[in-house]
């Protein structure tokens, strides 16, 4: 048997972290306002122990590292260009109480009882089996140990995804998701969430609502280069006839276009924010 989630270990060590590093700048600003919601509802405290799950380039960690003064803050990303980038940037910010780790959080060997908080800023929609994940970071938890993280409602809700879907579909056709497989809305059910959680060993499990605008670029051009090479774009053209990839790419370019209000481009979108504390 291989390894749980061998595809995105493929995907996250090769063309898809190129292109998120090639726009960092612009993911850490526009995930901001979830990566602030979580943080604000982990309220990791002076001296604590946090993990953060699905760091990516290390933006949260840092802020993290920074609350827990005389703590410590690690970091656990499966991508090893990501947490490259990470650990460049915590070493550019002097930041001291932070590391991170090239690891698949869901089987991991993390020490037992060794973080007071466990957050994800979006990291963990991803995983094959999210319940063994789930009850592999609460191992990872003390006691009573809190556990914070954003995950994505569904394509209706964002415009971020249900607008290029809505494009490229006129051109290409459009493939609903496998409900529960691992993607970008895999816990957009909030029952969902809650049993999952449930069967983890996680209480007092609470899904919140929580809105913001997605910022995607500076102007057009910048929106749509972050568009178009998201994997549900690449996605959703993959093998299609090229004419037909052509046109779509253009009728996308200017569907951003017209998106374009005062300084930059920002459409709706809405998240879940999920708490819970190990039983």
């Amino acid at each position: 048997m291989g390894e749980p989630n061998a595809e995105m270990a493929v995907m996250w060590n090769g063309p898809s972290a190129e292109r998120w590093l090639a726009l960092d700048a612009n993911h850490d600003r526009a995930l901001a306002p979830w990566g602030d919601a979580v943080l604000a509802a982990a309220a990791p405290g002076t001296g604590e122990r946090v993990l953060d799950v699905g760091c990516g380039t290390g933006a949260m960690t840092r802020s993290l590292a920074r609350r827990v003064a005389g703590g410590t803050a690690q970091g656990v990303d499966i991508s090893a260009p990501l947490v490259a980038r990470a650990r460049a940037k915590a070493q550019a910010e002097g930041v001291g109480n932070v590391s991170f780790t090239v690891a698949d959080a869901q089987v991991h060997d993390f020490p037992p009882a060794s973080v007071d908080v466990a957050v994800s800023r979006f990291g963990v929609m991803f995983f094959a089996d999210p319940v063994a994940a789930f009850a592999n970071i609460g191992r990872a938890l003390a006691p009573g140990g809190r556990l914070a993280f954003a995950c994505w409602q569904d394509e209706a809700a964002n415009d971020w995804l249900r607008i290029p879907a809505e494009v490229l579909a006129e051109h290409v056709g459009h493939t609903e998701p496998v409900p529960g497989a691992p993607g970008a809305v895999s816990l957009a059910d909030p029952e969902r969430v809650r049993a999952m959680l449930g069967a983890a060993g996680f209480a007092g499990v609470a899904v919140a609502d929580a809105p913001a605008p997605m910022w995607l670029g500076a102007d057009a051009a910048e929106a749509y280069e972050r568009v178009a090479t998201s994997g549900m774009t690449r996605t959703a053209l993959e093998g299609k006839d090229p004419a037909a990839v052509s046109a779509a790419l253009d009728a996308l370019r200017a569907a951003i276009a017209g998106l374009v209000r005062g300084e930059g481009v920002s459409v709706p979108a809405r998240a879940w924010l999920v708490t819970a504390r190990r039983a």
